[in-house]
C-alpha cells in the first residue's frame, strides 16, 4: 500500500472521531494521488471537511496535487470532465452531503458514455442520520446507478481505521476509473464516505513524499485469427476508414495512417480529432460535402467501413455507415452500433492491431482507390472556400475561426449546429488543430466549464465556437469557475434560438415551434458577459471578426466575440452553400 506518514499512522490508534475522520480521509487522498490523481476539483461544504484538509495537507507538503475550488457543483463536474480529458489521469471530484452530489449528474452521464476517467467523493452524514429527515440528506449510495464504473460507501469510522482496506478500496476506485485490469472502459466512480461530527482537528498529520504505485490500464492485444479475419475481409475490397469523435485524443494520426496504407483506403475523420485539420496524409477532411453527392456516390462504390471512435456528426456519413458492412475496431466493453451495421467488434487497442495488421503479408488490390478520394477532396475544398469569404452565417463564421486559430490551439465546439457547420464548412488553416467537444451524450449543458477545464490543462491557447442558447445554459460558469491564464477565445452565435430545430419536421407546427421548441430568447448576450467584467466585441461582417479574433488571441485571459445572426437568412445560405458546393464538385468529377 502507498506509504503514509508515520504521524498518521499513530493518529490512525487516536480513539477520537476528528481523528479518525482525518485518518481514514488522508488513507484515501494519498492512495489516489499515488494512484495517479493529480488535481482535485472541491466545492464548499461542511461534511467534506476532512477530505478538503487531507487534500490540502497533501498540497501544502508537497504532494503532486493540484487543487480548484468551484463553488457550484454542477459547475465543478464539467470543469473535472475537461480536466480529466484533457490530462488523461482520473480528476477528483469532491463535494458535501445532500443535492450538492445530484449537481454532477449531468458532468457523470457525458464522462460514462465519453469514457473519460473521473472520481467522485461524496461525503455524506452517519448512519443514525439516515433516512428520519435529517437536513441535508439523502441516499447517496449508487445514486449515478448504470453510469458510474465503481459505486461503494463507506460507514462512518466508529474505532480507528485499518489502513489496507482503504488503500484497496481507493485503487479500486480508480483502477475503475481508468478502465484498468478488468474493467475495460474508463469512465465515472463514485465511492460515498460516511463521516460524523467532530469532522477536524487542529492537530496536523505530518505526510511524507508519495512512494507512487502507478496503475497501467491493460491494452487489449490482438488475436491472430482476428487481423486474419479483417485482412480477409478487407482485401480486395473498396472501403474506408470511419475516424470518428475522439476529444481525448486517444487516436493517434500516425496510428491511423499507419492503417490506411496498409489497406490503401481513405480516412473519413470527423472534426472533433487530432487528424482533421492541418495533418498531411490520406485524411479526407470534407466527407460531409462529398457524400452529399448523388454523382460521386454513384462514382465511388463503398463496400466496407472499418470505424473507430465515437458516433460521426455528418448526417450523410451517418447514412454511408448504416447502409454499408462495418467492423467496429476499439477495447471499450460499450456497444458502438447505433446503425445496427456493425458485422463484427474487433476489440483490441487500435495501436497493437494496426501495429499487428502491418505486419501481416498482403498487398493493396486497389491502387487508384485513394487517390480519387484525394483529388474529390481537393474539389471540395476549393468549393467550400468559395462560398465562405463573405456574409456573416454560421459556416462563413466556422470557416474563418479555423483559418485564423494560431499554433497549438486547442478548439472546443458546442453541439447542435456549431460541430455541423464545422463539419460542412471549415476547411484547414495554417497550423494542425486538436479539437474537442462534448460528443458523449452531445448535449450542450456544461460547455464553458467543459472548456475552461480542458483550459486549465492546455499549454497554449483556447477557442470556443458556441452557440446562443449553450452560452445561456451554462452562463453561470462565468461567476464559480477559474478564469484560465492563457488566451481564451470564444465566439457566440447568436441566432434567436435554437436554430437546429428549423432544420427539423417540427419548424412546419404554427403553433408550437416558436415557444416550445425555438425558444427565442430575447436576452442582450454582450451586456450580460460585460457584466461579469468581461471583453466582448460585436463584429458587424467577416473583416471585423477576424479582427476581433486576432485581437483575443493577442492577449491572456478569456474574451468573448459576439456574432449577431439573421436566422431566416443565415438558414437560407447554408442551403445554397451546400447546392452550390455540390454543383462545383459534380462539374468537375
Amino acid at each position: 500500500p502507498p506509504r503514509v506518514g508515520s504521524t498518521c499512522l499513530q493518529w490512525a490508534q487516536s480513539v477520537s472521531t476528528e481523528n479518525d475522520n482525518q485518518a481514514t480521509a488522508t488513507a484515501l487522498i494519498t492512495t489516489a494521488i499515488n494512484a495517479g490523481a493529480h488535481h482535485a476539483v472541491l466545492s464548499p461544504g461542511a461534511r467534506n471537511t476532512p477530505l478538503v484538509l487531507a487534500l490540502h495537507r497533501c498540497q501544502q507538503a508537497g504532494w503532486p496535487i493540484t487543487l480548484h475550488s468551484v463553488i457550484d457543483e454542477r459547475a465543478a463536474g464539467f470543469f473535472a470532465l475537461g480536466l480529466a480529458r484533457r490530462t488523461g489521469e482520473p480528476t477528483l471530484l469532491c463535494c458535501t452531503s445532500g443535492s450538492a452530489l445530484t449537481h454532477y449528474f449531468p458532468a457523470i452521464t457525458e464522462a460514462s458514455q465519453g469514457e473519460v476517467p473521473l472520481v467522485v467523493l461524496s461525503a455524506d452524514r452517519p448512519e443514525e442520520l439516515q433516512n428520519c429527515g435529517a437536513p441535508q440528506t439523502i441516499s447517496q449510495g449508487g445514486i449515478f446507478g448504470v453510469h458510474s464504473r465503481f459505486s461503494s460507501t463507506l460507514e462512518a469510522p466508529n474505532c480507528p481505521p485499518i489502513l489496507g482496506p482503504l488503500h484497496a478500496l481507493m485503487r479500486g476506485a480508480i483502477e475503475a476509473a481508468t478502465g484498468a485490469g478488468h474493467h475495460g472502459t474508463p469512465g465515472p466512480a463514485h465511492l460515498n464516505i460516511r463521516f460524523r461530527k467532530p469532522l477536524w482537528s487542529t492537530e496536523i498529520c505530518a505526510l511524507e513524499a508519495p512512494t507512487p504505485t502507478p496503475i497501467f490500464r491493460e491494452r487489449s492485444t490482438p488475436k491472430p485469427e482476428d487481423i486474419t479475419r479483417l485482412l480477409k475481409a478487407a482485401l480486395d475490397t473498396c472501403g474506408v476508414i470511419v475516424v470518428g469523435p475522439d476529444p481525448a485524443s486517444t487516436l493517434k494520426p500516425g496510428v491511423v495512417q499507419q492503417l490506411a496504407d496498409g489497406l490503401g483506403w481513405p480516412v473519413l475523420t470527423d472534426p472533433i480529432t487530432t487528424m482533421r485539420f492541418g495533418k498531411p496524409g490520406p485524411f479526407v477532411h470534407h466527407h460531409d460535402a462529398l457524400l452529399r453527392s448523388t454523382r460521386f456516390r454513384s462514382a465511388t462504390p463503398i463496400q466496407m467501413v472499418i470505424a473507430l471512435g465515437g458516433t460521426p456528426s455528418s448526417a450523410p456519413l451517418q447514412k454511408l455507415i448504416a447502409q454499408t458492412p462495418t467492423i467496429a475496431l476499439h477495447q471499450s466493453s460499450h456497444n458502438k452500433d447505433p446503425f445496427q451495421s456493425v458485422c463484427w467488434t474487433f476489440h483490441a487497442d487500435p495501436a497493437l492491431a494496426v501495429k499487428a495488421i502491418s505486419a501481416a503479408d498482403h498487398e493493396k488490390t486497389h491502387p487508384h482507390w485513394l487517390a480519387h478520394w484525394m483529388q474529390a477532396d481537393a474539389l471540395a475544398k476549393a468549393a467550400i472556400i468559395g462560398r465562405c469569404g463573405s456574409g456573416l452565417w454560421e459556416g462563413s463564421v466556422a470557416h474563418q475561426l479555423v483559418a485564423g486559430l494560431p499554433k497549438d490551439c486547442l478548439l472546443r465546439v458546442a453541439s447542435s449546429m456549431p460541430i455541423r457547420d464545422l463539419d460542412s464548412f471549415a476547411v484547414s488553416g495554417a497550423h494542425p488543430v486538436t479539437v474537442s467537444s462534448n460528443r458523449g451524450v452531445n448535449g450542450i449543458d456544461g460547455l464553458l466549464a467543459t472548456t475552461l477545464g480542458e483550459a486549465a490543462a492546455h499549454d497554449g491557447p483556447v477557442a470556443l465556437l458556441s452557440g446562443d442558447l449553450s452560452f445561456l445554459h451554462d452562463v453561470g460558469a462565468l461567476a464559480t469557475v477559474p478564469r484560465p491564464a492563457q488566451s481564451v477565445v470564444v465566439t457566440i452565435l447568436d441566432n434567436g434560438g435554437g436554430g437546429i430545430f428549423g432544420r427539423l419536421p417540427i419548424k412546419n407546427h404554427e403553433t408550437a415551434f416558436e415557444p416550445w421548441f425555438l425558444c427565442s430568447h430575447g436576452h442582450d448576450i454582450a451586456n450580460i458577459i460585460r457584466g461579469f467584467g468581461l471583453d466582448c466585441h460585436c463584429p458587424s461582417d467577416l473583416d471585423a471578426y477576424r479582427l476581433a479574433l486576432s485581437q483575443g488571441f493577442g492577449q491572456p485571459g478569456l474574451s468573448f466575440i459576439l456574432v449577431r445572426i439573421d436566422r431566416p437568412w443565415a438558414d437560407q445560405q447554408r442551403t445554397l452553400a451546400h447546392a452550390a458546393i455540390t454543383a462545383q464538385i459534380e462539374a468537375k468529377l
